[in-house]
């Protein structure tokens, strides 16, 4: 090759070069990939944002980390393996209980839990509970907001152990995929899940005998019953804003595109968490997105939230000393 084609064939590898840069910086953004934490077999908006592509369209990457149980997803915060995170509300507060740098950046949906028993059982009321065995992922915060449920609007004890116990409800460890199984079977008497595993249960046969949007009528707090909040390590909020704003935006789009496009969330489900249709249809029809960005009525559900984690023992401390600098509105 000579010279002359030499020059050109690198004049035209260095226009290429500007154009690709070109192009990601007219989208506002860059080839930053954003981190992004959550429950395997947990549903939220990162799944149509992951499936949409809505970070790569606003010129970002996206890496989503699906993992085991929710204190994996709190590690991989500590220990800056993600960005953000998708997290039941309480165990924010736990994080900044803790000492942790961390912002809440968004609301992703209501409570969506509950109590379920097989459709021949005789419990009739959270009452009936005692002297009983639940089934629950004691890890979880679906089990951590159940004991305070149950303290604060029944005034019921729930603790540990492989059998049940007269005056007390008695929650055993069972793995979120066996947990219907337990209960099919007759290990326990009840289980406590959140979805998709509600839907599963109810698409064959079980019945709720109360639900956790229920038990926060029961509670008489003030606000929405906040489940999933996302939060962002305090550091990447700060040293790219540009990629957080671009993630906010691109969960609020996620989070229309679920409440308008039935068929298109029906259509993931079935894909992402091989539902069978019937579950995949009363899944849609019992959760709850919240669209648009924080905003202070959301602060106020998020704080009657943990206050009910604080009276349930899960908090140590009264949440009504976490300051607002915690909660991030662009």
């Amino acid at each position: 090759m000579g010279a002359s084609r030499v020059v050109v064939a690198i004049i035209v590898l260095l226009v290429l070069a500007a154009g690709v840069y070109y192009g990601f910086s007219k989208r506002g953004g860059s080839m930053y990939t954003i981190r992004a934490a959550t429950l395997q077999g947990g549903i939220s908006t990162l799944d149509i944002i992951e499936r949409e592509g809505l970070l790569e369209s606003r010129g970002y990457g996206l890496k989503v980390m699906r993992l085991q149980k929710t204190p994996d997803i709190i590690a991989a915060l500590v220990k800056n393996d993600t960005d953000l995170a998708v997290i039941p509300a309480e165990m924010a507060a736990k994080l900044v209980e803790e000492g942790h740098d961390i912002v809440i950046v968004g609301v992703d949906m209501l409570q969506n839990q509950a109590i379920l028993v097989a459709n021949n059982s005789n419990l009739t009321s959270p009452e009936d509970l005692q002297g009983k065995l639940v089934g629950a992922v004691l890890p979880s915060g679906t089990y951590k907001l159940f004991k305070a449920y149950m303290k604060v609007v029944y005034n019921l004890t729930v603790v540990e152990g492989e059998k049940p116990s007269p005056g007390v409800i008695t929650a055993v460890n069972v793995p979120p995929g066996s947990i219907l199984n337990s209960l099919e079977r007759g290990d326990v008497d009840a289980v406590v899940i959140w979805e998709p595993f509600v839907s599963l249960g109810l698409a064959r046969g079980d019945r709720i005998l109360v639900s956790f949007q229920d038990l926060w009528k029961k509670a008489g707090v003030e606000g929405e019953p906040v489940m999933l909040v996302w939060v962002a390590r305090a550091d990447f909020a700060e040293k790219h804003p540009d990629a957080l704003n671009a993630f906010l935006s691109a969960r609020s789009e996620a989070a229309s595109m679920w409440v308008a496009n039935r068929s298109l969330v029906i259509g993931m489900l079935m894909d992402l968490y091989k539902l069978p249709a019937d579950a995949a249809n009363i899944l849609y029809n019992r959760t709850v997105i919240v669209q648009g960005y924080l905003t202070e009525d959301l602060v106020k559900s998020i704080r009657s939230e943990w206050w009910l984690a604080w009276r349930g023992g899960y908090l140590e401390k009264d949440p009504a000393s976490i300051p607002d600098s915690v909660f991030y509105m662009p």
